[in-house]
């Protein structure tokens, strides 16, 4: 069983999406989508996804690889934003370094989340 929370931190601007389980990047893409829904219209400046208390799924998906790759690469409200990955598999730290040129936004890799809260916190 996977789980997913997704909360603004107190007295911040930071989103915090925290993932707990087995975590599929169709569950990945679930998380996009509803990140775009709740979000106003500017986007966000800066987003935590905490994978501390997750990991990958044993099986594969490569056409949800493919879709997730995408879909993080044209997500509107992550442009000129700052992204912190924490304890993120290292297929998705990849991927995402791929895409985050493309999509106008910078990010981070982390294994702790006070570094990156951190790093989020900095006027760029």
């Amino acid at each position: 069983m996977s789980g997913r929370t997704i909360k603004v931190l107190p007295d911040t601007d930071i989103v915090e999406v925290r993932y707990a389980g087995e975590i599929t990047y169709r569950s990945r893409i679930a998380t996009l989508e509803e990140l775009e829904r709740m979000l106003p219209d500017g986007g966000l400046h800066r987003l935590l996804i905490n994978y501390t208390s997750a990991w990958p799924a044993s099986e594969r998906d490569d056409p949800a690889v493919a879709e997730f790759g995408a879909k993080l690469g044209r997500v509107p409200f992550a442009r000129g934003a700052r992204i912190a990955l924490v304890n993120a598999p290292l297929d998705l730290d990849s991927q995402t370094a791929t895409v985050s040129t493309h999509a106008g936004f910078s990010f981070r890799q982390f294994h702790e989340r006070a570094l990156a809260i951190e790093w989020l916190s900095e006027t760029a």
